[in-house]
């Protein structure tokens, strides 16, 4: 594996030339740990650093999207992708014109408490459809 890249199953996690390294951003302030060797006790020690560190960090989305809206919708955690921006009534998405190239956003508005349901439904649905034509 080439050094200085992130593993895919270890977010959060990056190989480095002397080992390996946790970062955690959270409001722009960054959190960085160093754990040398390359060995399976390194990794493990920057999984159990990194494990606590998210859970004492507050969480990185600044507007979450509600517990009730994610159940009706039989989801266990918010979409990556789908953002409400803050004071807002509505669900952003951001994604790549795969004409052009350009990134492109799309909102879903509601007005009624109940519709914040479905415009987060159909934000994700236009999230979904934009990753399977893309991958």
């Amino acid at each position: 594996m080439p050094k200085n890249q992130a593993i895919k199953e270890f977010t959060n996690i990056r190989v480095t030339n002397d080992g390996f390294q946790v970062v955690i951003t959270r409001v722009g302030q960054e959190h960085t740990a160093y754990f040398a060797g390359h060995s399976d006790k390194s990794l493990r020690a920057a999984q159990r650093h990194r494990d606590r560190m998210l859970r004492q960090l507050p969480n990185k989305r600044l507007n979450t999207v509600p517990r009730r809206v994610l159940q009706a919708l039989g989801l266990s955690e918010p979409v990556v992708g789908v953002f409400r921006p803050r004071g807002r009534k509505h669900y952003s998405v951001t994604y790549p014109d795969l004409r052009t190239g350009r990134k492109r956003t799309q909102a879903f508005s509601w007005r009624e408490p109940n519709g914040e349901i479905e415009a987060y439904a159909q934000a994700v649905a236009l999230r979904n459809k934009v990753l399977r034509r893309s991958g």
